[in-house]
């Protein structure tokens, strides 16, 4: 009886009083729904998450300890032209996706291949084309035309990265071979690789050419690439697949900063001219 007594007096209504409740359930819905750019927008703040010790991608400033390099830069300028600020939450390179996953960021900005593999959880908007070579002390005899030329070596990478995942591609095929395995030491920071390799207990460090430039501008002649580029790779801003609109945002933002001039500047600061998209 009850039950009949409520639906009697939800007929009895006055039709303005259900209208404005039908009104007030569709509003709440749409709120729900909002998608994570204009969350970003309303908080004023695009939260990026960084694995910052990768120069002269991201480092934090010994002075200052604030967050520094081409990818800092870039990020920015594409939080600028949303109209919102740039914060950076640092995170070890293997800890990036998963970190995003969990909602501690909104995406990665993280010198971060774009790679089959990852488009599948992540999707990208690429900011620049970045190679990757064996680096060496100064001092070293090491050559190499091939990641196979390090058979028996010991060799650090980033743990986590493509890097490490192409050192470990080509250990399984020398060891298929019959030839000796790579030896190789993955640790969280490429700046943890760098101190490996000078300190002797590595043979080489599977890094990006610009890691090795920027490591030298600050410390003259202690490394050395010990031969070609291996592989070059598109770097993007990553965005969960469930937050097309933040990806769809992001890549407005950064087609601004090509045509404002803002991406260009950033460029020649970091001398990152070879490195250049959107040309």
């Amino acid at each position: 009886m009850k039950s009949s007594a409520n639906i009697l007096n939800i007929r009895r209504m006055p039709a303005v009083i259900i209208g404005a409740a039908l009104l007030a359930a569709f509003a709440s819905s749409g709120a729900r729904a909002a998608g994570l750019a204009d969350k970003v927008k309303a908080k004023g703040t695009l939260t990026y998450c960084s694995d910052l010790s990768v120069p002269p991608f991201l480092s934090l400033d010994s002075a200052t300890m604030k967050p520094v390099g081409f990818d800092i830069d870039v990020g920015n300028a594409i939080a600028k032209a949303m109209g919102v600020t740039a914060s950076y939450k640092n995170i070890s390179f293997d800890g990036l996706i998963p970190a995003l996953q969990a909602g501690q960021c909104d995406a990665i900005i993280s010198a971060l291949f774009d790679k089959p593999e990852r488009r599948k959880v992540v999707d990208f908007v690429d900011y620049a084309n970045v190679g990757n070579a064996i680096i060496v002390k100064a001092d070293s005899a090491l050559a190499v035309s091939s990641l196979g030329d390090l058979s028996g070596k010991k060799v650090a990478v980033e743990r986590g990265s493509v890097n490490a995942q192409e050192v470990t591609a080509a250990s399984d095929e020398l060891v298929k071979q019959g030839k000796p395995a790579i030896s190789i030491v993955a640790l969280p920071k490429a700046t943890d690789a760098i101190v490996q390799l000078l300190s002797g207990l590595a043979d080489a460090f599977y890094g990006g050419t610009a890691t090795e430039a920027a490591y030298n501008r600050q410390n003259p002649g202690k490394l050395k690439l010990a031969g070609p580029q291996m592989s070059t790779y598109f770097t993007g801003i990553a965005t969960l697949k469930s937050h097309a609109d933040l990806h769809e945002a992001l890549a407005k933002a950064f087609e601004t900063t090509l045509t404002d001039g803002s991406y260009d500047a950033t460029v020649k600061t970091w001398s990152f001219e070879s490195m250049a998209v959107g040309k």
